[in-house]
């Protein structure tokens, strides 16, 4: 597994958000982890509604709690597939 950073501390596991930056080396790459409930909260309404949208991005995970074990489990299986460079963006 490649180093990474949890750039921010997990402050509820249930309601909050962390973003990870991942070291391939010759550059940096990040991505982050969000969960539901932090989802529900953020994000633009859809027009004449009570919803939130949020358009799925690929470089942004949803799990229903956070830790550092998930975080961790997520990113080797992420590695396994070879899909850790197409689930993150470039950190410039």
């Amino acid at each position: 597994m490649l180093p990474y950073t949890i750039d921010h501390l997990i402050t509820d596991p249930l309601t909050c958000g962390v973003e990870v930056t991942i070291d391939l080396g010759d550059h940096k790459r990040w991505l982050f982890f969000a969960t539901p409930q932090l989802l529900g909260s953020v994000a633009d309404w859809v027009p004449g509604t009570a919803v939130r949208l949020h358009l799925g991005e690929r470089h942004m995970i949803v799990v229903s709690e956070l830790s550092p074990a998930i975080i961790d489990a997520v990113l080797r299986q992420l590695h396994a597939e070879g899909a850790l460079e197409t689930r993150t963006l470039p950190l410039e």
